[in-house]
């Protein structure tokens, strides 16, 4: 690892989270097509009701622990072990208040069979908790190769098994069992993995070593979950079934290109700022390069989707979510700056200072509620331009914040993505003028959607190659692919900051 850059090593490890994330989407639709066969839509929708309650006690099952050992300058004996045994009291806590509190919410969504359901996916906390230390460790020594092989596999032998369960006439508790073989799987892989087995040390001042840390972060995640559930909570509440419906949807499009590529990446970019975090020229320069990989990558995606907005919903999802469209050419530019936003929270938890970080959350996250609540009575479209506004007013603090703990110039920063926002704008405009004409035309969708998805990848592409920005040099080292030694010799030339 010592010979090669930290950059170069970064990217490498993203390489092999995209095969990851990818990998898994594969295998998840594929097994999903197969399922939904097999299923009903309400055996989906009894799990999807403890989706919210056990997505927040998940928060407590780790507490910040895996973060803290990763932060960490030097890692040995025994905050390893320490952190493990830890870990499995979290989860043994976590199952056993979900277990207690499964009636509470099958009360509150009044439905019985929710208790057993909830109690069962409890499990899942114990059995995840044995596998943390060891993923955190390969994490921490950027084995992101072993990660993706783990990840793939959990993915394989939990579709597997829901598929059986499913083809058996076990209902819900297909999807039950899917779940808790992914945990198993993963945790016994990730060990095997590792080579690191728990030795019987217990250290409590090693949990005050990075307590600060895990319980400042801890802070942040459940002030930062309720504030990204808010719109969701509020939404069903005041506005209806269908109108949350389309609105969901519209966000988890906007939110495909920053978990596929700032997400991939992002769980690569913690471990390495880590490696260098009392040096703050080497982190500026690697954390502007790569986040000029993810601009390059997520600003054309976000402004794409943005242009092609109608469609895209009228093909894959038809006609009757058309209301949806207007919604995705609001929140789309919202996707775009959350793409590079999303990413400061690794200095933060770089730098040791979660406890910023907590603090900023206690500014900022009030402010986003208040958005949703603001837009509320105009319906989705208001909810989602009341939250556009308040999120492009809070982005400028949000960056110079943590740029503060690296040296680092909020316009410096901006001027190293105003090309690649330039290049994404003029695709943008000339999808635009693509699609108006071929609607005019009378062209059906499907047709529009592919004409205008080639058009613009032909112009942002083909202004990338001419104008040459430093960003094609590091894509290049992400793909991995063998470059004929001409374009090497230029991109040599045009990369003056190897870190």
């Amino acid at each position: 690892m010592a010979e090669s850059s930290l950059t170069t090593r970064t990217l490498s490890g993203a390489k092999w989270s995209a095969i990851a994330r990818a990998g898994q989407q594969v295998i998840s639709l594929s097994a999903t097509a197969v399922m939904a066969r097999l299923l009903t839509p309400a055996d989906y929708g009894l799990v999807g009701m403890c989706t919210f309650f056990l997505g927040f006690a998940s928060i407590f099952r780790d507490f910040g622990m895996s973060a803290a050992v990763i932060q960490q300058k030097r890692v040995e004996e025994p905050l390893p072990s320490t952190a493990f045994w830890l870990n499995a009291i979290f989860g043994l806590t976590t199952c056993a208040v979900c277990v207690l509190g499964a009636p509470l919410v099958a009360r509150f969504y009044h439905t019985q069979a929710l208790t057993n359901i909830m109690r069962a996916l409890s499990v899942s906390f114990v059995l995840s908790s044995l596998g943390s230390v060891p993923s955190t460790l390969l994490s921490r020594t950027m084995a992101f190769r072993k990660i993706a092989i783990t990840e793939i596999t959990t993915a394989l032998a939990s579709s597997a098994v829901g598929i059986s369960c499913a083809w058996s006439g076990l209902g819900v508790w297909s999807l039950v069992a899917a779940n808790l073989t992914s945990a198993a799987t993963e945790a016994l892989a990730f060990t095997l993995q590792s080579r690191w087995h728990p030795k019987w040390k217990f250290d409590f001042a090693q949990i005050r070593l990075i307590f600060g840390f895990s319980a400042n972060l801890s802070g942040f995640q459940i002030l930062n979950y309720f504030a990204r559930n808010a719109d969701n909570m509020l939404l069903g509440r005041y506005v209806g079934a269908a109108a949350l419906g389309f609105y969901s949807y519209a966000y988890n499009l906007m939110l495909y290109p920053l978990q596929h590529v700032s997400g991939a990446l992002g769980r690569v970019l913690f471990p390495a700022f880590s490696q260098v975090q009392d040096d703050n020229e080497r982190f500026r320069s690697a954390y502007t390069r790569l986040c000029s990989v993810i601009a390059a990558l997520t600003f054309p995606m976000t402004l794409g989707m943005m242009a092609v907005a109608g469609p895209l919903i009228d093909v894959f999802l038809g006609p009757k979510w058309h209301p949806a469209a207007r919604l995705l050419m609001i929140l789309a530019p919202v996707g775009l700056v959350q793409s590079i936003v999303t990413t400061v929270g690794y200095i933060f938890m770089a730098k040791g200072r979660t406890d910023w970080m907590l603090r900023w959350g206690l500014v900022s996250s009030p402010l986003l509620v208040a958005s949703f609540v603001v837009g509320l009575p105009w319906g989705t479209e208001g909810v989602a331009i009341s939250y556009a506004a308040f999120f492009y007013a809070l982005t400028p603090p949000t960056l110079a914040i943590p740029f503060r703990l690296i040296d680092l110039s909020l316009w410096t920063f901006v001027r190293r993505l105003m090309p690649t926002l330039g290049y994404s704008i003029v695709m943008l405009l000339a999808t635009i003028a693509t699609r108006i004409g071929l609607e005019r035309i009378g062209l059906r969708p499907p047709a529009t959607l592919a004409v205008c998805v080639a058009t613009g990848m032909i112009v942002y592409v083909g202004l990338a190659v001419w104008r040459k920005p430093p960003f094609l040099h590091d894509l290049a080292l992400l793909a991995g692919h063998r470059l004929p030694a001409s374009m090497r010799a230029w991109l040599a030339r045009h990369d003056p900051e190897r870190t």
